[in-house]
């Protein structure tokens, strides 16, 4: 049965990471992988990630015509995707996006995490009335 419950909750939801929701990821393993945000509208934007199933975390917000780096970690070993938290643990990172600050989920524009090996990630985005579009 204990066998059982991981294999059917990796069936159910997928193997987004080797690291499961509420683990931190070894700090000794993860590389810089920061993720340029332009943004070029008018609204602010506010960039989340999603930490574990339901639960996310604010990254940054970005005020118009202003760009952040958001601070994003990768383990080449794993291909996890991390970011610290107050406390300095790494979090395994399912995925990210950016939206319309106060409309964010439903504006949101999903960042690509590859898997594999980190790709520079460098965002020009805007509000439009389709949601935040970045190129």
């Amino acid at each position: 049965m204990r066998v059982l419950l991981p294999l059917f909750a990796v069936m159910l939801f997928g193997p987004f990471n080797s690291a499961f929701a509420g683990q931190t990821v070894a700090l000794a393993n993860l590389v810089p992988a920061p993720a340029e945000i332009k943004n070029s509208g008018s609204e602010t934007i506010l960039c989340q990630a999603e930490i574990a199933h339901w639960f996310s975390t604010d990254l940054a917000s970005v005020a118009p015509r202003e760009t952040v780096s958001l601070d994003l970690r990768f383990d080449r070993s794993t291909g996890t995707w991390a970011v610290i938290n107050a406390v300095g643990e790494a979090l395994p990172v399912e995925r990210v996006w950016c939206g319309v600050k106060g409309r964010t989920y439903e504006t949101r524009s999903a960042l690509r995490l590859d898997r594999t090996q980190p790709k520079a990630i460098r965002l020009d985005c805007r509000a439009e009335t389709s949601g935040l579009v970045c190129r």
